[in-house]
C-alpha cells in the first residue's frame, strides 16, 4: 500500500512539473519572441553602422558617411594609425 502512495506521489509531482513548466514557458513566450527582435534590430543597426565606417573593398579606403550624423567620413591616414609594438 504505502509503494502505490509514493508512486503516485512521484506520478503527481512530475505532473505538475511539466504542467508548470508549459505554463511557465507560454507566458513568457511573447516576451521572449519581443526581446530576440529588439536583438535582431540591433545587430541590423550595428551591422550598417560598421560597414559605413569600413573601407570598401577593392578600390581602397574611400570616402562614406557617418550613419548616425551623416557627416562626411575622411580617408584613412596612416599618420593616425597606432604604433606598432613589436616584443
Amino acid at each position: 500500500m504505502v509503494i502505490i502512495a509514493v508512486v503516485t506521489a512521484v506520478v503527481l509531482v512530475c505532473i505538475g512539473a511539466l504542467l508548470g513548466a508549459n505554463w511557465t514557458a507560454r507566458i513568457l513566450q511573447p516576451r521572449l519572441d519581443r526581446r530576440a527582435a529588439q536583438q535582431a534590430e540591433e545587430r541590423r543597426m550595428l551591422a550598417k553602422e560598421w560597414a559605413a565606417l569600413r573601407p570598401q573593398q577593392g578600390g581602397g579606403p574611400q570616402l562614406g558617411e557617418c550613419p548616425r550624423c551623416a557627416n562626411p567620413l575622411p580617408e584613412w591616414d596612416s599618420h593616425f594609425a597606432p604604433p606598432v609594438v613589436r616584443d
